[in-house]
């Protein structure tokens, strides 16, 4: 299974480095379903999570709900707002019990200048944005595609791999599903239907087993 290729602030420091930066946050708790940063908002600090998952997402033109992305341990969120000085470009919520460390944008900055990590900063913020033009060029993939692929990109980002394959456990609904990849509701419960009849997965309440994860890539690359 490939990793995960977001790059954050933390991906760049030594271990002495981050013990200094986390040294700056407090800590915080944050219940399911808690809007931690909000799309647009002045971005006044950043979120180093330590526990449980979030969900990354966008308001559509037509006013709908888009997640992005689903993030969990060691990420960071809003970093890149704070570093480039913008507003926030997306709404992060919490999926289940989020715990973590939240650190003010200036003492960041000050961090990052003390450091002088703005180099580093700058190749990921090109990178993160050559990613989200994948995402856009990957959505003219067809409804099956488009479902395999976000299945693998969960089981990356929040499963856990187990005998029985690996088990995607999360409060996301067949709703949030159809959001991400841009589809309705009915298209991923078809496309969930004929993967399941060839075993590829297994679904139930709010969890998700993938068994093939070769059959699963190959989906994707049509």
């Amino acid at each position: 299974m490939a990793q995960n290729t977001s790059l954050h602030v933390t991906d760049f420091l030594t271990a002495q480095q981050r013990v200094e930066l986390e040294g700056l946050a407090d800590e915080v708790t944050y219940p399911p379903e808690h809007t931690i940063f909000w799309e647009g908002e002045p971005s006044l600090a950043v979120l180093i999570i330590q526990s449980g998952n979030v969900k990354v997402t966008r308001q559509g033109a037509d006013g709908t709900e888009i997640i992005f992305a689903i993030r969990g341990a060691d990420e960071v969120m809003g970093e890149e707002g704070v570093l480039m000085d913008e507003a926030r470009s997306a709404t992060v919520s919490t999926i289940t019990t989020v715990s973590g460390l939240i650190l003010r944008a200036d003492e960041l900055l000050r961090f990052v200048r003390e450091q002088d990590l703005w180099p580093a900063m700058y190749r990921a913020t090109v990178r993160r944005r050559r990613q989200l033009e994948e995402r856009l060029m990957l959505a003219r993939l067809d409804v099956r595609s488009r479902l395999a692929r976000w299945l693998l990109e969960l089981a990356t980002e929040v499963g856990e791999d187990t005998e029985a394959g690996w088990v995607i456990e999360s409060t996301l609904s067949q709703q949030d599903l159809a959001a991400r990849i841009g589809a309705s509701r009915d298209g991923v419960a078809i496309e969930l239907r004929k993967l399941r009849e060839r075993g590829l997965v297994t679904t139930g309440r709010r969890r998700i087993v993938l068994h093939d994860l070769a059959a699963l890539r190959a989906i994707v690359a049509g």
